[in-house]
C-alpha cells in the first residue's frame, strides 16, 4: 500500500513529498487523496491534466496551495500561491510526516 514516506520543506518554499512505492500517472488519483485526507477542511478548487504532469489548486487555512505531480521524475511537492502563504507548508509538512 502506498503511504507517504517523507515531507521536507526545501530552500525554494516547496514541500517535497516522497511515498513509499514507485508511481506514475495512473497512481495520481490515490497519491492525491494520501495527501488530502491528512489535510482536515482543505477545499479542492481546480484540477488539472496535462500528459505527463497533473496538479491540483487548493484552499488550507485560509491560503491557497498547488499540489504539484510529475510522472516521468515521480516528483511530488506542495507550494503556496503567494509567498505570504509559507507558514501553512511547515504545518502541512508536520501533519505530512506524523
Amino acid at each position: 500500500m502506498q503511504q507517504i514516506k517523507t515531507a521536507t520543506l526545501d530552500n525554494d518554499n516547496l514541500l517535497l513529498i516522497v511515498f513509499t512505492k514507485q508511481w506514475d500517472l495512473d497512481d495520481i488519483n490515490f497519491l492525491s487523496e494520501c495527501v488530502f485526507k491528512q489535510l482536515p477542511d482543505y477545499q479542492l478548487k481546480e484540477r488539472v491534466q496535462g500528459a505527463d504532469r497533473e496538479y491540483f489548486r487548493f484552499t488550507y487555512n485560509n491560503a491557497y496551495l498547488i499540489l504539484h505531480f510529475e510522472s516521468y521524475s515521480e516528483s511530488c511537492w506542495i507550494e503556496p500561491e503567494d509567498q505570504l502563504e509559507n507558514q501553512q507548508l511547515m504545518k502541512i509538512s508536520s501533519l505530512l510526516n506524523s
